[in-house]
């Protein structure tokens, strides 16, 4: 096992911002790749790794971290060596654990790699499926490199692939940015060549002076709905963003610094596109003249980071809340309940007949018997409330602010009855039914692994006392 297979999803999580924040802030494309790696060798429990810009056909190399530090490396592979022939003809990931494949890092130009016996190499692919850069990790420090490994590293090259797209978007923006103080001409000029909206404004934003024609092919307005509609860039701000982002403004204007932020604009389409607006004071001696300023597309950054939460916090296969997350949530359910002197209801759920399915359709149907069941269990309860799925065949549900055992009894009921009801993808010869089992705060605990235990005990007194049916632990009273 790796170090990253036995982290947990939150652990992951917190590595994987951190890299993600690290290659982001990053002031140039070296930075970049000394954070990714860094990232893949703790990631993966490697004794060394390296990163490679593709420059003219070759893999460029100039360092290498040896677990210690970072050692000079100046060397260039091509299509001649094997395993950079292959990986750059196939642009996939692969394992090399073969010493004599691994050709290329002799004794002079990287002594700590002279003696390897296996490495990963992971293509960092572009947004154009061109290839940007190589990943590369030697010699795990315990056993060797498996599928999981390279999974995790995968994962870690799509982030380096957005990092390094926008440092090179960055690195063209302050070039451009130069060049707009020489002349007004030299600045359309340049700023129409790059894949970004450069725009020039008054010092307080209230009218825009120039926005270059990159404006339609990102939000769809052309450069006359903007120069005509000066109120066009602020109504077009995410409502949820708005205020920060006209706040932010006035800050820079009051402080006399440069103005950043990310936040989301709406295109004409009517899609929300993710933006980094930068903006610095454009001046004559100590006269401030103008605002100079770019605006560049992190969507596909900002859909990582919310992949990366999706899969610390749900289960991916219904979508529901995973046993962190529901954990989480009770606790709060909890700490409110105790607050507000109000009762909550822990459902501990139980499909009966699902091993049958799997054994006898095949776990594709069961996959999808377990995604229908969750949209059911989701349609019977209210939005307040909390569905998760703990694993397998096995659902949680908060019930909060619960006023009598009817109330709860109404809602068991309608699952029983919303799970129990024929699927189309087993078909009426199989049947699903659901075994409930309910615990209540503070009656059955007044703690999450309390009433968890206890919710969990009264659903295996409903599996054996003929399923199908719904068990309050033994301590809840009709005095709720």
């Amino acid at each position: 096992m790796t170090v990253g297979q036995n982290m947990s999803k939150a652990e992951l999580l917190a590595l994987f911002t951190h890299a993600s924040n690290g290659m982001h802030v990053s002031p140039d494309i070296p930075a970049i790749l000394r954070v990714a790696v860094s990232s893949a060798v703790r990631l993966v429990g490697a004794r060394a790794g390296s990163a490679g810009l593709v420059v003219d056909g070759k893999l460029a190399f100039s360092e290498y971290a040896d677990g210690q530090s970072w050692v000079p490396m100046s060397c260039r592979f091509g299509a001649e060596d094997g395993w950079v022939g292959d990986l750059i003809k196939y642009r996939k990931p692969f394992i090399v654990t073969d010493a004599d494949a691994i050709t290329g890092f002799a004794p002079q130009v990287a002594p700590a790699l002279a003696e390897i016996n296996q490495l990963i190499a992971m293509p960092v692919i572009g947004k154009q499926n061109e290839m940007l850069a190589c990943l590369l990790v030697f010699d795990k420090n315990e056993g060797l490199f498996d599928a999981q490994d390279g999974m995790l590293l995968e994962l870690l090259a799509s982030m380096i692939s957005v990092a390094l797209e926008n440092g090179i978007q960055q690195q063209e923006n302050r070039r451009v940015e130069a060049d707009l103080e020489k002349s007004v001409a030299t600045y359309r000029t340049l700023v129409e060549q790059i894949p970004a909206i450069t725009y020039i404004a008054t010092l307080d934003r209230s009218r825009i002076l120039f926005v270059s024609p990159q404006v339609e092919e990102i939000l769809g307005y052309s450069q006359d709905d903007f120069l005509a509609n000066q109120q066009m860039w602020s109504e077009q701000i995410h409502p949820d963003d708005h205020d920060r982002v006209i706040a932010e403004v006035k800050q820079s204007l009051q402080e006399d610094i440069p103005f950043h932020s990310e936040y989301r604009i709406c295109a004409k389409d009517g899609r929300d596109i993710w933006v980094k607006d930068a903006a610095a004071t454009v001046r004559d001696h100590d006269q401030a003249l103008y605002l100079q300023g770019v605006v560049y597309d992190i969507t596909e950054r900002k859909l990582s980071e919310e992949k990366l939460v999706q899969m610390a916090h749900f289960d991916l296969l219904t979508g529901l809340a995973n046993r962190a997350l529901f954990q989480d949530r009770l606790d709060q359910a909890v700490a409110q309940a105790k607050r507000h002197q109000q009762k909550l209801a822990v459902l501990y759920l139980d499909l009966d007949g699902f091993k049958a399915v799997n054994d006898t359709l095949g776990h594709k149907a069961g996959d999808t018997l377990l995604a229908e069941t969750a949209k059911r269990l989701r349609d019977s309860v209210r939005e307040i409330d909390t569905v998760a799925r703990m694993g397998g065949d096995e659902f949680t549900i908060i019930l909060t602010d619960v006023t009598s055992l009817d109330n709860i009894r109404l809602v068991t009921d309608k699952i029983i009855h919303a799970v129990g009801a024929p699927y189309a993808c087993v078909g009426e010869k199989q049947a699903v039914t659901a075994s409930i089992g309910v615990a209540i705060y503070p009656d059955d605990g007044k703690h999450r692994d309390t009433l968890m235990t206890a919710a969990d005990n009264a659903m295996y007194v409903a599996k054996n006392s003929g399923k199908n049916r719904c068990c309050f632990h033994q301590s809840a009273t009709e005095n709720v």
